[in-house]
Protein backbone atom coordinates (compact mmCIF):
# COMPACT_ATOMS: atom_id res chain seq x y z
CA UNK A 1 0.00 0.00 0.00
CA UNK A 2 1.45 3.34 -0.98
CA UNK A 3 2.37 5.83 1.74
CA UNK A 4 -0.16 8.45 0.55
CA UNK A 5 -3.06 5.99 0.81
CA UNK A 6 -1.82 4.69 4.18
CA UNK A 7 -1.77 8.26 5.51
CA UNK A 8 -5.26 8.94 4.15
CA UNK A 9 -6.57 5.80 5.87
CA UNK A 10 -4.96 6.83 9.15
CA UNK A 11 -6.79 10.16 8.91
CA UNK A 12 -10.02 8.36 8.00
CA UNK A 13 -9.66 6.05 11.00
CA UNK A 14 -9.07 9.02 13.30
CA UNK A 15 -12.24 10.70 12.02
CA UNK A 16 -14.25 7.50 12.40
CA UNK A 17 -12.98 6.98 15.96
CA UNK A 18 -14.18 10.45 16.88
CA UNK A 19 -17.80 9.87 15.82
CA UNK A 20 -18.10 6.09 15.59
CA UNK A 21 -15.70 4.78 18.26
CA UNK A 22 -16.21 1.10 17.44
CA UNK A 23 -14.88 1.54 13.89
CA UNK A 24 -11.33 0.79 12.83
CA UNK A 25 -9.50 0.43 9.55
CA UNK A 26 -8.20 -3.11 9.16
CA UNK A 27 -5.28 -4.31 7.07
CA UNK A 28 -3.95 -0.76 7.01
CA UNK A 29 -0.53 -2.02 5.97
CA UNK A 30 -1.50 -3.94 2.87
CA UNK A 31 -3.33 -7.01 4.16
CA UNK A 32 -5.59 -9.10 1.94
CA UNK A 33 -8.91 -7.52 2.97
CA UNK A 34 -8.56 -3.77 3.53
CA UNK A 35 -11.65 -2.17 4.93
CA UNK A 36 -13.31 -0.43 7.82
CA UNK A 37 -15.24 -2.47 10.37
CA UNK A 38 -17.40 -1.50 13.30
CA UNK A 39 -20.81 -1.60 14.90
CA UNK A 40 -23.72 0.77 14.56
CA UNK A 41 -26.54 1.05 17.08
CA UNK A 42 -29.95 2.29 15.96
CA UNK A 43 -32.46 4.30 17.98
CA UNK A 44 -34.21 1.04 18.89
CA UNK A 45 -31.00 -0.18 20.54
CA UNK A 46 -30.26 -2.90 17.97
CA UNK A 47 -26.64 -3.30 17.00
CA UNK A 48 -25.36 -4.11 13.52
CA UNK A 49 -21.83 -5.06 12.43
CA UNK A 50 -20.83 -3.27 9.24
CA UNK A 51 -17.91 -3.80 6.86
CA UNK A 52 -16.76 -1.28 4.27
CA UNK A 53 -14.70 -2.99 1.61
CA UNK A 54 -12.25 -0.36 0.42
CA UNK A 55 -11.44 -1.62 -3.07
CA UNK A 56 -10.08 1.41 -4.98
CA UNK A 57 -10.87 3.92 -2.23
CA UNK A 58 -10.67 6.93 -2.32
CA UNK A 59 -11.11 6.97 -6.10
CA UNK A 60 -14.17 4.71 -5.82
CA UNK A 61 -16.77 4.47 -3.09
CA UNK A 62 -16.24 1.53 -0.75
CA UNK A 63 -18.80 -1.27 -0.78
CA UNK A 64 -20.77 -1.39 2.47
CA UNK A 65 -22.12 -4.64 3.90
CA UNK A 66 -24.16 -5.44 6.99
CA UNK A 67 -22.44 -8.60 8.23
CA UNK A 68 -24.35 -9.24 11.45
CA UNK A 69 -27.09 -9.97 12.04
CA UNK A 70 -28.20 -11.28 8.67
CA UNK A 71 -30.90 -8.91 7.49
CA UNK A 72 -34.42 -10.15 6.88
CA UNK A 73 -37.23 -8.18 5.29
CA UNK A 74 -40.62 -7.60 6.91
CA UNK A 75 -41.71 -11.11 5.83
CA UNK A 76 -38.62 -12.82 7.26
CA UNK A 77 -36.88 -13.34 3.89
CA UNK A 78 -33.20 -12.43 3.38
CA UNK A 79 -32.67 -8.87 2.18
CA UNK A 80 -30.16 -10.23 -0.34
CA UNK A 81 -33.10 -11.51 -2.42
CA UNK A 82 -33.70 -7.91 -3.53
CA UNK A 83 -30.28 -7.80 -5.22
CA UNK A 84 -29.75 -4.39 -6.77
CA UNK A 85 -32.96 -2.61 -5.83
CA UNK A 86 -33.59 1.12 -6.12
CA UNK A 87 -36.63 1.01 -3.82
CA UNK A 88 -34.76 -0.92 -1.13
CA UNK A 89 -31.45 0.96 -1.60
CA UNK A 90 -29.53 -2.31 -1.85
CA UNK A 91 -26.95 -3.73 -4.21
CA UNK A 92 -26.00 -7.34 -4.84
CA UNK A 93 -24.90 -9.09 -1.65
CA UNK A 94 -21.54 -10.77 -1.22
CA UNK A 95 -20.54 -14.45 -1.31
CA UNK A 96 -21.25 -14.72 2.43
CA UNK A 97 -24.90 -13.70 2.13
CA UNK A 98 -24.37 -10.21 3.51
CA UNK A 99 -26.62 -7.38 2.38
CA UNK A 100 -24.86 -4.58 0.49
CA UNK A 101 -26.18 -1.11 1.27
CA UNK A 102 -26.35 1.48 -1.50
CA UNK A 103 -24.88 4.60 0.11
CA UNK A 104 -23.32 6.57 -2.76
CA UNK A 105 -24.10 6.35 -6.44
CA UNK A 106 -20.86 6.23 -8.40
CA UNK A 107 -21.72 9.43 -10.23
CA UNK A 108 -21.92 11.34 -6.93
CA UNK A 109 -18.71 9.93 -5.48
CA UNK A 110 -15.43 11.81 -5.52
CA UNK A 111 -12.13 11.23 -3.68
CA UNK A 112 -12.90 14.02 -1.18
CA UNK A 113 -15.74 11.98 0.35
CA UNK A 114 -14.87 10.25 3.61
CA UNK A 115 -15.53 6.92 5.25
CA UNK A 116 -17.29 8.91 7.97
CA UNK A 117 -19.90 10.03 5.41
CA UNK A 118 -20.34 6.44 4.24
CA UNK A 119 -20.86 5.18 7.78
CA UNK A 120 -23.32 8.00 8.50
CA UNK A 121 -25.33 7.01 5.45
CA UNK A 122 -25.19 3.39 6.59
CA UNK A 123 -26.57 4.44 9.96
CA UNK A 124 -29.48 6.23 8.27
CA UNK A 125 -30.10 3.21 6.06
CA UNK A 126 -30.35 0.97 9.14
CA UNK A 127 -33.02 3.25 10.65
CA UNK A 128 -34.99 3.03 7.39
CA UNK A 129 -34.46 -0.75 7.32
CA UNK A 130 -35.97 -1.08 10.80
CA UNK A 131 -38.93 1.04 9.71
CA UNK A 132 -39.35 -1.32 6.73
CA UNK A 133 -39.38 -4.35 9.04
CA UNK A 134 -42.03 -2.70 11.24
CA UNK A 135 -44.30 -1.45 8.44
CA UNK A 136 -43.56 -3.43 5.27
CA UNK A 137 -42.99 -0.17 3.38
CA UNK A 138 -40.03 0.03 0.98
CA UNK A 139 -36.88 1.65 2.33
CA UNK A 140 -37.38 4.25 -0.39
CA UNK A 141 -40.28 5.57 1.72
CA UNK A 142 -37.73 7.03 4.16
CA UNK A 143 -34.61 7.52 2.05
CA UNK A 144 -34.54 9.69 -1.02
CA UNK A 145 -32.25 9.22 -4.00
CA UNK A 146 -29.35 11.53 -4.70
CA UNK A 147 -30.02 14.11 -7.37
Amino acid sequence: MEAKLRRRLQIEESLLKQYFPTFRVQDLYGGPNPGAVGKLRTQSGKEYAVFLKLGQFPDDAPKMYVVSPKLLNHRGVSMTTYGASAVMHTLNGDEHGNTQICHYSGRFWNPRKTLYLCVMKGRLWLEAYEAHVRTGEDIDTWLGHMS
